[in-house]
This record gives structure tokens, sequence and C-alpha cells, in this order.
């Protein structure tokens, strides 16, 4: 059963960015979370520490660079993409992009009402 993925504008605006190189290797592993859902294995997928909700990461390698895409699953179980970075070089990456999410996610749930994120 494929999962339904909804898209953030901080997501598109990142993924637009891309090269199309890049934006074809991050729909490839968004076409993996589209088809496995929550049973997306490490490497393509892997949870999150530190954020205040169940946070995950789309793993997804471009011309050697480490693309992140940040998804969280909301209480319908849809993977919300809430934006995306690369990792390459970029020591401060996780302590400047989770707080982002954390926003993101906030404005996502009052959006749509939904108020409970499911425990992965």
């Amino acid at each position: 059963m494929a999962t339904e993925v909804i898209v953030t504008d901080e997501f598109r605006i990142w993924y637009e960015g891309l090269s199309e190189s890049e934006q074809d290797r991050v729909a490839f592993t968004v076409g993996l979370l589209e088809q496995r859902g929550v049973t997306l294995p490490f490497p393509y997928s892997s949870a999150i520490q530190g954020a205040s909700f169940a946070l995950r990461e789309l793993r997804t390698q471009a011309d050697g660079d480490p693309l992140r895409t940040f998804y969280a699953f909301d209480p319908a179980r849809q993977a919300v993409l809430l934006i995306g970075g690369s990792k390459a070089g970029d020591e401060a990456f996780y302590t400047r992009l989770i707080p982002a999410c954390e926003r993101i996610w906030r404005e996502y749930l009052a959006e749509t009402r939904l108020t409970r994120s499911p425990k992965m």
C-alpha cells in the first residue's frame, strides 16, 4: 500500500534549488518512501535524535553529496516532507535544521488541525 507524501513550502523551495541530477536522486528516495512508508529501512531512512516528535530523514547521495530530507508521519500516516539540506562540510547541520523542522511541523499540524504526532 502506497504512502501519501505531503510537501511543505520549505521543502519545495529547497528541492527547486537543487540541480536536475540532485532532484532526480531525491525524487528516487522519496519514491521509495512512497512505496514503503514506515517500513522503509536504513540506509534510506533513519531516525533523528533530539526532536520533540518522531523526526526522520531520507538519506540521499547525489554525486557524493549527502543530501537529507527531513520528514515525519502525521496522525493520518501521511509522510510530510519538512525541509532538506546538504550535510557536506556542515558541522552544525542537525543543530541548525532540527529547530527548523520543529517550527515547520508545528505550523503543519496547526494548519491541518492535526494535533498529535504518532510515535514511530
